[in-house]
Parts: C-alpha cells; sequence; structure tokens
C-alpha cells in the first residue's frame, strides 16, 4: 500500500500544478470520482445521473419499445474510447427517451493510458466496454449494431463529429446504411444546446439511460468550459478520463432534439 508520507510529498507536487494535475492526484491516488464528487466545474446533467439509471433498459429491448432511435458517435482515435450512444423515444410516450450505450478501446489506448486499465477492466466486466486487438475491428463491431437499428426500421440517423467522419463513415457505408443517414453534428460551443437538452431531460426525470459504470465514471470526467455567453464540454479539460460516449450520446441527442417524424 502507498504511505501517508509518499501520498503527502506528492500532493504538494500537484498542488501548484494546475487543476487537472490535482484531479489525476485524486482520482490515481484517493480513488475520487471526478465530476461526480467534485462539484466546480462539473457538468450539471451529472447531478441527476444516477437516479435515471434502469438495469432493465437492454439494446434488445431499446430496439423493441421504441417508436424511433438516433444514433451518436464519438472518438475512435487512438488513444481514445470509440462511443455508440442509441437513444430511442418511447412508444406510446414520446416525452420518454432513454438511451444505451457502448464504448470499444484498442490496446494501444491501454498501452498509452495505463493508468485507466483497472477501470476499463471493470468495464469490459459489464459488458459496457469491448478492447480490439486490431484497429478497424471497433468500427466494424460498432457498424454491426447500427445495422441491426437500422433493419428494425426504427433508425432516424447517426450523428457524428464532422472531424471524424473518415474512418465511421466507410465502416457504416460498408455495412449497408444509406449515407443520407449520416449528419455531422457541430461540436464545441454549438453543442451547448444539446448539453442543456440533456440536462433539462435529466432533471425532469424524462431522460433513462442503462446504468451503466462506463457511463457514470464518463460523465463525471465531463467538465464545462464557460467562454462569455458559450459553455462546451470538450475532451482536453478531462484531462486522462474520457468522455467520448457522453458526447456520442450529446450527438443522439442532437438529432432526436429536430423532433424526427416516425413516418420519414
Amino acid at each position: 500500500s502507498v504511505d501517508v508520507d509518499y501520498l503527502i510529498s506528492e500532493f504538494n507536487k500537484v498542488r501548484d500544478a494546475g487543476e487537472e494535475s490535482l484531479r489525476d492526484f485524486l482520482a490515481k491516488h484517493l480513488n475520487v470520482e471526478i465530476g461526480m464528487n467534485l462539484r466546480a466545474n462539473r457538468w450539471a446533467g451529472a447531478e441527476y445521473w444516477l437516479q435515471q439509471a434502469r438495469d432493465s433498459i437492454t439494446l434488445d429491448r431499446l430496439i423493441e419499445k421504441s417508436e424511433l432511435i438516433t444514433l451518436g458517435l464519438d472518438g475512435g482515435g487512438l488513444d481514445d474510447l470509440l462511443g455508440f450512444s442509441a437513444l430511442g423515444r418511447l412508444k406510446g410516450n414520446p416525452r420518454i427517451w432513454w438511451v444505451w450505450n457502448h464504448a470499444w478501446a484498442n490496446k494501444i489506448a491501454l498501452e498509452r493510458r495505463k493508468e485507466n486499465i483497472p477501470k476499463y477492466q471493470d468495464f469490459q466486466d459489464e459488458g459496457s466496454l469491448t478492447v480490439v486487438d486490431k484497429v478497424g475491428d471497433d468500427i466494424d463491431q460498432l457498424a454491426t449494431i447500427a445495422k441491426k437499428i437500422f433493419d428494425s426500421g426504427k433508425l432516424d440517423k447517426i450523428g457524428l463529429d464532422p472531424l471524424g467522419l473518415g474512418g465511421l463513415l466507410d465502416g457504416l457505408l460498408d455495412a449497408g446504411i444509406p449515407e443520407d443517414k449520416m449528419v455531422a453534428v457541430p461540436q464545441g460551443f454549438k453543442l451547448r444546446g444539446y448539453i442543456l437538452t440533456a440536462e433539462r431531460k435529466l432533471a425532469e426525470g424524462n431522460l433513462y439511460h442503462a446504468g451503466q459504470q462506463l457511463m457514470t465514471w464518463c460523465v463525471g470526467n465531463a467538465r464545462v468550459v464557460m467562454v462569455g455567453n458559450g459553455m462546451r464540454i470538450t475532451k482536453q479539460e478531462s484531462g486522462v478520463g474520457k468522455i467520448d460516449p457522453v458526447i456520442a450520446m450529446f450527438n443522439a441527442i442532437a438529432l432526436m432534439s429536430l423532433a424526427p417524424d416516425v413516418s420519414q
């Protein structure tokens, strides 16, 4: 075990090194879930996240009981997670939205972010994270799930980061999903309205999720940056903590916020 003198010495080193270093110290040595416990600039939706968990939510159930589904994707860089979010609008009560998430990591991400390996192991055990040996297998597996939802006849659109379209777009097209189903969702400050929609839906009790540890961690990592009247949540502010599946969720919410018609 780590002795107290060592911890004090390490703390003194990071105390003046900036907030990111301090956050990483707390997460690594004191097991503080950054964001879920530290209130400073955490995402407001985190406050309502845990109470909206329903472990009865599975992908198959979401497909069966939803009248319409939007998908959001994000990440996929070599030391990122590749985040996938399926957001359903409940048949019979379209005010109720529910979301199921999955993420992929490749072996390179594990090597580059060794401090996250124990968490990733927990997420693998719960079935919310898949670690792939070969770069590209993650996109193929994601595209297979997206195709299953497309084949259900309930897929509205798939929202992607405009900068990350390349490989994801190819993978989805190869799986047989038409290009007109894919939409670029503006990121950064332009995502603000959809982030606020997610907060409001959670606070109202009208957005449910599958209660995955993966998402609790990622929601806890999400940090809000205010600049003037603008607000954004970006990876740069989240240190070693990953938020790709949360951004994927915001991308799916961006599309559902447009109130798509079931008959499309």
